[in-house]
Order: structure tokens, then sequence, then C-alpha cells
């Protein structure tokens, strides 16, 4: 009997399987596709505004087809975000100059409202496109990011393909505008930084003025000219070289107009008149590698001591001091000789090394003039607004922004002066 029983339950079991009752079968439709039946006439095609019909070439007098007309093409405007979402590259969270620029950001995002979130690419730039790939999966739109490698074109471009169309803000550390693909600034990208060239001018009028006031202590070997050398933190970088050429100029033009004679370099038998870190990093390493070895050489045993040094960046500035120190100068006691030394860049612990008397000044980062252009040109990029007529409203609100007339999608922030008060 009990055996009877089970071969029923297994028969029941078996037809509820085959009748899809129990346990139905998962089966996934396909997409459905519109054939038209042999009597259905297909339908006419209709344009949407925007799009482009192409009409026939129209006939010449002799009856032959003329050449069809370009068709001129236009930009079209960028599509509002509702709830915009802001994703922040950081370079390296742990340098000095974004520790300064994030405290300014803070309050300036608090007050927007706006949504935002904070990368920090840790000096590595794989690092950083994986975090906008991250970042644009995830939904945040809106892309401002600090370049890891800005000396380099590639970076750039391959950010700008990780954007997948999101508008994208470079500020700060931003590439060579020049290198940029031909069509990205149609409307989506823009750039906010410093002007090199301002940032060498006035850098070097900086050190014009400080020699003139100086001159008879800064001339160490009393021949009437100053001799220097600029420490560059890439060779291969056009904005290096021109706060290099800028700042010599605008040294000599002060110097000249107060009836001194020009700088000389300090090797004289070259024409290329700095010394650039090998690696293109721009270190403080390579800055204290650099003038040590300078030292070697032009000293006060060979009555050729190096008189004045500027650098591109504070990092290399930084380095030239540690190396001076090792040579017992610029130890800010007002004892010992102090070789003037300026930077660019306004970092933390550069500010710090000018109040002490050791080094001679730097090119200060405008941190809220940064945070408000950044913040500004999101909102405006968010509304719709092409990169241009976001650039060009956030140029006219304040003094410290100046934009650049031949590219209208960049702007610079005005860098200030940092003095010291020493010598």
């Amino acid at each position: 009997m009990k055996k009877l029983h089970l071969k029923l339950a297994l028969l029941l079991c078996i037809c509820l399987l085959l009748s899809g009752c129990a346990f139905p079968l998962q089966r996934v439709s396909p997409d459905p596709v519109a054939i038209p039946t042999a009597t259905e006439e297909p339908a006419a095609p209709t344009f949407r505004p925007g799009d482009f019909a192409i009409p026939a070439p129209p006939a010449d007098a002799g009856g032959a087809l003329a050449e069809p007309a370009e068709t001129p093409v236009t930009v079209p405007a960028l599509r509002p975000i509702a709830e915009p979402k802001l994703a922040l590259f950081w370079y390296a969270m742990a340098d000095a100059r974004v520790f300064e620029l994030r405290e300014a950001f803070a309050p300036v995002l608090a007050d927007s409202g706006m949504v935002y979130r904070e990368y920090d690419a840790e000096n590595d730039r794989y690092r950083q496109l994986d975090q906008i790939r991250d970042a644009v999966s995830g939904g945040w739109d809106i892309l401002a990011v600090q370049l890891v490698a800005e000396s380099d074109s590639s970076a750039a471009e391959e950010i700008l393909q990780a954007a997948g169309g999101n508008p994208v803000l470079f500020f700060d550390r931003v590439p060579d505008p020049d290198r940029l693909p031909a069509d990205a600034a149609s409307g989506s990208v823009a750039l906010i930084g410093s002007d090199p060239a301002e940032a060498g001018r006035l850098q070097g009028k900086m050190a014009g003025d400080y020699l003139v006031q100086h001159f008879s202590t800064a001339d160490l070997n009393q021949d009437g000219q100053i001799r220097y050398t600029y420490l560059l933190s890439s060779a291969d970088s056009a904005m290096a070289l021109l706060r290099c050429s800028t700042a010599v100029e605008a040294a000599n033009a002060v110097l000249i107009e107060n009836g001194y004679r020009p700088l000389a370099y300090c090797d004289e038998e070259t024409t290329i008149c700095y010394q650039a870190d090998p690696t293109g990093a721009g270190s403080s390493d390579a800055g204290t590698d650099i003038l040590r070895n300078d030292l070697s050489y032009y000293n006060y045993t060979n009555s050729n001591m190096i008189e004045l040094i500027l650098a591109d960046t504070d990092d290399m500035a930084l380095g030239a001091l540690t190396a001076l120190q090792a040579s017992w100068c610029n130890l800010g006691d007002g004892s010992t000789v102090t070789i003037p030394l300026f930077g660019i860049g306004g970092a933390v612990a550069a500010r710090s090394a000018v109040s002490l008397g050791q080094m001679t000044g730097t090119v200060g980062v405008n941190a809220g003039g940064y945070a408000d252009a950044v913040l500004s040109a999101a909102q405006g990029l968010a509304s719709g607004q092409t990169a241009e007529a976001a650039i060009t409203a956030v140029a006219v609100s304040s003094a410290d922004y100046v934009q650049d007339n031949s590219r209208p999608w960049a702007l610079f922030i005005a860098p200030s002066p940092v003095h010291s008060d020493h010598g």
C-alpha cells in the first residue's frame, strides 16, 4: 500500500511540472519588432526640429547639377542638469597647496547647497582616470579636475574621453590649451588656472624690486651685476618656460629702469638660461640636487657665487633652500648670507620660509578666487550654458578673474605676491 501511495505522489508531481502550475519555467521575450504586412505601406519619414533634410542638388542653367552648398555647423546648447552633482578630483590631498585650496572650497561649496564629492588621486595619473570613470558611472555629472599630469596632453584627452560628454572644468593644474583636442572647447570644457606669464612677471618684478633695494649686499663680488640661475620644473612644459622667460624679462626691466645692468646667467657658456628637473616633476629633491651641484663650482672660493635663485615652483625653491642651508646660507638668523630666493605657488611651506627670512618671496595662489570661480562655472554649466558663456559670466563678476580673449573658455585667477619682511 505504501509503495502504491509513493507512486501516486510521484505521478502527481510530474503532472504539475508539465502543466506549469508548480515552478513555472522562466522565459524572456525578445524586444518587439514592427514588421509591416504585405498590404501596409511604410510610414513616411518625419523630421523633428534640429534634424537636417538633405534637398536634391539644384540644376544650373545648362541642366547640369550644381555643387551642393555647405550646411553651416552650429554647436547645440548643453542640456540643463536639474540636480547637478559635482565631483572634485584633487591631484594629491597630502599636498600643502591642495590643503589650502580645499580649505577655501569647503565653505563656498557648503553655502551653495550643491551636492559634491571629493576624490584623492594621490599623485597617480591612472588612479585619477579610474576615479573619473567610477564617478561618471555613479551619476556624478559635473567634473572639476586638478590634473596629476598637467604637462602631458594625453592625460587630459583620456579624461575627456572618460567624462563621456559631461561638463569638465580643469582647474589650478590645467592642460596646455594648445594641446587639447580641436573640439575640446565646443561647449562643455573650461579651464580655470593661473596665467603663467602673469605669475612670471610678478615673480620677476618682486626680484627686481628686491635687488634695487638691496643691490650693495646682493652683489656679493661687487662687479655691478647679479649672477642668477632659474630652476625649471619641466623643460617640456610651455607654461613653465613662459614663467621662466617672463620672470627674467620683468626683473631686467626693473633693474634697467633703475640704472643697473641686467641679470647675468651663472653659466656664461650656455644660451639655455635655466636648469630643469630631468624627470619633469619639479620636485624639491631635484631642486636640492641641482643647486648642490651648482654650489660645488659657483661659490665664494671661486668668486662667482650665485646671487639670485628663481624657481617656477615652490617645491624647486624649497629644494634649493635645503642646498643653501647646507652651505650655511639662508638660515634666517640675520647674521649669515641670504641669497635672494623666489618661488611660485604660495605653498604653506614656502610662505613659512618667507616669514622666517629663509626665502625672499613667492607668488601666492588665490584660493578663494579658485573656489568662487569653479563653483560659479559649474553652476553655469549645470544651467545649460556653454563653457564660453559660463566663463564670461564668471569673469565679469570679480576683478580677480581675467578672461583669455583668445580662448573664451579659459579663465585666469590673478595671483598675489608674498614678500619677506627681512633684509
